[in-house]
């Protein structure tokens, strides 16, 4: 059977939130019977639904169902190259579920917007995914894997994806969810290093700039590689992590250091909208902000070389974080547009 994508995802939506009807709900099982595509999208669907109850907080009322819904698929085209899902950051009292659900069907729809990218021949192309400053995008792979894509950060793999490898390439950060499958390793790739797993969760920070590449494990483990160790003798080759431990990469040394952390989700808690500072120097600090909220910021002196920060904000505005910095350090600030000017005292 055959549906638009418009009545497609109101169908689902109403089947998440339990409110279809028996009709709607014999359409969608046929439809969902009809192949193995149809099936797999129903269930990232379902997944993509879960997301959003989690994540949001509206109110909205049944008789402006119909309203939102013609608003929501009027909204202006994503790009078929990059896509950015800014995280909502403001919480209202209540919710309907059927809203919220077909609010994430039609991020889902979004997000694999991207994955439509024609093959030239028999050669298969590079799929590129980003997520710009100021926003976080949340992905879903061909083989049922997830990742969520930090600020100003990239990732990209081939149209060919799971057919005989899973391989990604990662620029920025990105928390990723591995579906399982022992005949077909993942692998993130970044720099000089290649990391592997079979159905892992964990988070990797490789972003431009850093002198080094950071890998903290949550569960299952991951084998670490050094892809130029073959090359050098004496180079360290590979590192294994269990949950919990932490594997940081020297750029300038080409070697692993591993450490066992006391909370990972000091290391992952970005995907929840938490932004966190410990003891980071001014560089760290101006750097996570800019990409954060998607700001520039100018400045006519610097602090004191011994100068450091430690705070956490939960979804919480610009001006809570930079009166954080004016109330401990005695900073003033100014806010034009996109653009942040710091003044430090003398």
């Amino acid at each position: 059977m055959d549906f638009s994508e418009n009545q497609l995802d109101k169908i689902i939506s109403r089947n998440l939130s339990g409110s279809s009807t028996d009709k709607e709900e014999k359409k969608l099982k046929d439809w969902i019977l009809a192949s193995n595509e149809n099936y797999l999208t129903y269930k990232i669907m379902e997944e993509s639904a879960r997301e959003g109850m989690h994540e949001n907080s509206l109110l909205i009322t049944e008789e402006s169902f119909d309203k939102v819904w013609s608003e929501t698929m009027e909204a202006k085209p994503v790009s078929r190259f990059s896509i950015g899902y800014r995280i909502i950051k403001t919480a209202v009292v209540s919710a309907a579920s059927i809203l919220l659900i077909l609010m994430s069907v039609f991020t889902y729809r979004q997000l694999t917007l991207v994955t439509h990218v024609a093959v030239n021949g028999d050669h298969p192309v590079v799929i590129e995914k980003i997520s710009p400053a100021g926003q976080k995008t949340k992905i879903f792979l061909p083989d049922g894997s997830s990742v969520w894509l930090n600020a100003d950060s990239k990732l990209q793999y081939s149209s060919d994806f799971n057919e005989k490898y899973r391989t990604v390439w990662l620029t920025g950060e990105a928390y990723f969810d591995i579906k399982s499958d022992q005949s077909k390793p993942f692998q993130v790739k970044s720099g000089n290093i290649a990391i592997k797993a079979f159905g892992t969760s964990f988070n990797v920070n490789t972003y431009i700039g850093n002198q080094e590449i950071e890998v903290v494990l949550d569960q299952g483990d991951v084998i670490i590689e050094n892809l130029f160790s073959s090359m050098i003798p004496g180079m360290p080759l590979k590192a294994k992590l269990n949950p919990g431990d932490r594997a940081v990469y020297s750029l300038n040394k080409s070697e692993f250091t591993v450490d066992h952390v006391n909370n990972t989700f000091d290391y992952t808690c970005w995907k929840n909208g938490i932004l966190s500072f410990d003891h980071d120097d001014f560089e760290t600090v101006i750097n996570k902000l800019e990409r954060w909220y998607g700001v520039n910021f100018t400045w006519s002196t610097q602090p004191a070389g011994d100068w450091t920060f430690t705070g956490e904000f939960n979804n919480e505005y610009l001006d809570s974080v930079l009166n954080k910095l004016v109330n401990s350090e005695g900073i003033s600030y100014k806010i034009k547009n996109e653009k942040v000017q710091l003044v430090f005292p003398e």
